[in-house]
């Protein structure tokens, strides 16, 4: 186990390429400029219509995956914490997006709410019933029941943290055995948190050491199982665990374990669930990684109604800004953590590095007692763009739901396969997962290959060889996922701001062809595109 550094305010001092998914060292020099404070509260001297105050709040309280290129104004997604609405195509809600024109007025708005009350004794009053407010309207999007506990996140991964505080209390000195399904196809940074470890070398209110513990989460062994073998199918994570979970019968009763069913990986599938025995299974709590929150609300229901936490986030599907995350917790596991609040362990400390009073519901009152009360004006900011599509989503009922997801996903598959070079391999939850075949015809471009496209298609390039006129519209599509060392794929995903539209009718299936169009075209002049691409640089 190795021991939390944590410094607070600090200045990163290494320089580090973005390729490799890491901040550049003007990236990380601007967050340490901001990090004094990483939750700060704006000066009154912000005026609260401020375009700029809102895209900042924006990026703050969070992760290194909030930083801006200085270049380009985006995060390492290539989304800005803006709207871009002038010629641009939004079909990257499996990963992240710009926030909607819609979402980004929403949290303006709640930004000027909140802007008189800045400075003054009472601050902490009215963000608390922010804070609340987003918790009640989430639950009412849900159609959650009453009782149901919600603790909102800086992002779906800071999420993880929950169970586990969660599993520590309930069987306090027992070693937690924390299951993680389809390491490759789930949140960044979810393999060190579901291990009670720094993802990032910052927290929305500390600068940490990636891959440190946690302070109180020393107990905690991950079991992470992968998400597709070397053939690139899927991994039968019930069978891969099956040996730990033989060998965790014998020792049931000085263990707990946290186990995560993920419903809508990177690519869509849902993972296996474990059969656990039964003196296992009543020290056990289940996660449903519902990250996506592709899930529709009956489905999140009858997830919690079966006793299963589950984690949403309001930006993916939902398309609110990147990033900010929520673990609702049954009634009857609320329940259980109320009665045992007087006698209940110490919270982890490591805890108070993510989570403050704010995020935490009343009733969890023993955790809000430990937790210091610095309010993270940016996930309040980031989940209020979230929570109009959220609402929106709710008045759309199941049956019609499904059938226009699959009305848009089977448009994009027959604009796939006519052209000629992109292949679909899954079609799952409103993703659709392309294979991206090689002009020399040697096979399908590998990881390294397709982590060039992204920034191409979320740019004008039309000043690039042989580029047509899609070349010239901004196309966000999802980030590539590895199928197997030869091969990966690149998404066209569904997002709540079209659903929304296609069901108003307001919705021209041309729309579709830009994107399929641009990334046809990325990938047939893939190398005269990449070496354009580096005489620029």
């Amino acid at each position: 186990v190795r021991k939390s550094r944590r410094r607070r305010g600090s200045r990163p001092s290494s320089s580090i390429d973005v390729a490799d998914d890491k901040p550049t060292i003007s990236m990380q020099r601007a967050f340490a400029r901001r990090l004094a404070g990483p939750c700060r509260v704006f000066s009154s001297a912000a005026a609260a219509t401020n375009h700029a105050a809102v895209s900042d709040a924006l990026t703050l309280g969070g992760d290194s995956r909030l930083l801006l290129d200085a270049a380009h104004g985006w995060n390492k997604y290539f989304c800005p914490p803006r709207p871009v609405v002038d010629n641009a195509v939004l079909r990257g809600s499996c990963t992240c997006s710009p926030p909607t024109a819609d979402g980004y007025a929403h949290a303006l708005e709640r930004h000027a709410a909140l802007e008189p009350h800045r400075g003054t004794a009472d601050y902490a009053t009215h963000f608390e019933a922010e804070m609340e407010s987003v918790r009640s309207r989430l639950g009412r999007s849900l159609g959650l029941s009453e009782g149901t506990g919600i603790v909102l996140a800086a992002s779906g991964t800071d999420a993880e943290y929950v169970p586990l505080a969660i599993a520590q209390e309930l069987y306090p000195g027992a070693t937690v055995h924390s299951v993680l399904a389809a390491k490759e196809e789930v949140g960044s940074g979810c393999v060190e948190a579901a291990a009670g470890e720094y993802f990032d070398p910052y927290a929305p209110y500390a600068r940490c050491e990636k891959g440190a513990r946690l302070a109180g989460f020393e107990g905690v062994v991950l079991h992470a199982v992968a998400s597709r073998a070397k053939d690139g199918s899927v991994v039968d994570t019930a069978a891969a665990m099956a040996s730990a979970v033989a060998d965790g019968a014998a020792a049931a009763a000085e263990t707990s374990w946290v186990v995560r069913v993920v419903t809508g990986t990177k690519t869509g599938f849902t993972s296996s669930a474990l059969d656990l025995p039964a003196q296992m299974a009543e020290r056990a709590f289940t996660v449903v990684d519902a990250c996506q929150t592709r899930l529709q609300p009956s489905a999140v229901r009858a997830h919690l109604d079966a006793g299963a936490m589950v984690m949403v986030t309001g930006s993916k599907f939902m398309q609110g800004a990147a990033f900010s995350g929520a673990v609702l917790i049954p009634p009857a596991l609320m329940a259980r953590l109320a009665a045992g609040a007087a006698s209940a362990p110490p919270l982890p400390a490591g805890m108070a590095d993510f989570f403050s009073t704010f995020e935490v519901p009343a009733e969890l009152g023993h955790w809000r007692a430990q937790l210091h009360s610095m309010p993270n004006e940016g996930a309040l900011a980031r989940w209020h763009t979230a929570l109009p599509q959220m609402e929106r989503m709710a008045a759309v009922g199941d049956a019609r739901r499904t059938a226009l997801e699959e009305a848009w996903t089977a448009g994009v598959v027959s604009l796939v396969e006519a052209s000629g070079n992109l292949e679909v391999l899954t079609t799952e939850m409103g993703i659709v997962s392309i294979r991206c075949k090689k002009a020399d015809g040697s096979g399908y471009h590998a990881m390294d290959d397709l982590r060039r496209v992204p920034p191409w298609l979320a740019s004008d390039v039309s000043a690039a060889p042989a580029a047509p006129a899609a070349a010239g519209t901004k196309v966000f599509l999802g980030q590539p996922v590895k199928i197997t060392s030869e091969q990966a794929v690149l998404r066209i995903a569904l997002g709540a701001e079209l659903l929304a539209e296609i069901d108003d009718g307001n919705y021209d299936q041309a729309s579709e062809a830009p994107p399929v169009e641009k990334l046809s075209w990325a990938i047939r002049e893939f190398d005269a595109i990449k070496k354009w691409d580096d005489a620029r640089k």
